[in-house]
């Protein structure tokens, strides 16, 4: 399948709007300048996780998995992204593991995000678990700008129950129409996981620390391609983000050492 910028552009412009960027204020004066979902964006959520859940059902069963097996595996994973990384690399020539350890590497960020969010909540262990267990890059975007912990929580669950309702329809779809849409690629459904990994880092590559670690993780990967297993590339391609990382620290360094 051919993709043009064209294509991109719609790609992103529907990725920028599940991951929060397109949110409305409420009409009090108190909370004009604070972020909240509207109707209009709690259902364009809920379609964007609803076409999801299809194209991952649907790619799934194209390749082998059984439509059980499929429908259990996305509503226990609940991460698209982490099944579309184990799928890439699957249809690459890599073994189960490979698969499954480069879907964990995409997952990381969710452990990330349950930090950030957890201090924003009202306290509690049990809400604090249950909203960790649930911590994606549209809620917590949208929770950690409120500015009181029972606005943070508010918000974090009615995102969730946006793309919760839209993910399970979608996977339940999907689930249906595994056998019967054939071809995938037909249709363009080969593009959803690259264009939905470009909507989420493509504002971190507008930042010189995540163009860094972008630029540095595909030159591990163009480098390792004819060395190692077929999936490893991918999985090793993280270690972009430590020479970021590095480069970041030495402004300051010398910042002191001149100082």
């Amino acid at each position: 399948m051919h993709i043009g910028p064209r294509e991109i552009a719609g790609f992103l412009h529907l990725g920028r709007s599940a991951y929060g960027r397109s949110v409305a204020a409420t009409d009090d004066e108190s909370a004009q300048s604070t972020p909240r979902l509207s109707r209009a964006d709690f259902v364009t959520m809920g379609i964007t996780f609803f076409s999801l859940g299809v194209t991952l059902q649907v790619l799934m069963i194209e390749n082998g998995t059984s439509t059980t097996r499929a429908f259990v595996a996305s509503s226990v994973i609940f991460s698209a992204t982490s099944q579309f990384a184990y799928l890439a690399v699957r249809d690459g020539g890599g073994s189960d593991w490979a698969g499954i350890i480069a879907g964990w590497v995409v997952a990381t960020r969710f452990g990330i995000l349950a930090v950030s969010l957890n201090p924003r909540l009202p306290k509690g262990v049990v809400r604090r678990v249950l909203a960790a267990l649930n911590a994606f890059d549209p809620n917590v975007a949208i929770a950690v700008q409120q500015s009181n912990p029972r606005d943070v929580e508010r918000e974090f669950w009615r995102t969730t129950a946006g793309m919760m309702l839209g993910w399970f329809l979608g996977v339940g779809v999907g689930t249906f129409l595994g056998d019967i849409v054939g071809d995938t690629s037909r249709i363009g459904l080969d593009a959803v996981f690259p264009a939905a990994l470009l909507a989420i880092i493509g504002n971190l590559l507008r930042q010189r620390d995540g163009l860094i670690s972008g630029i540095c993780g595909a030159l591990i990967c163009l480098l390792l391609i004819p060395f190692v297993p077929a999936g490893f590339p991918i999985i090793l391609s993280v270690f972009g983000v430590a020479v970021a990382l590095m480069l970041s620290r030495q402004p300051a360094v010398e910042t002191r050492s001149a100082s």
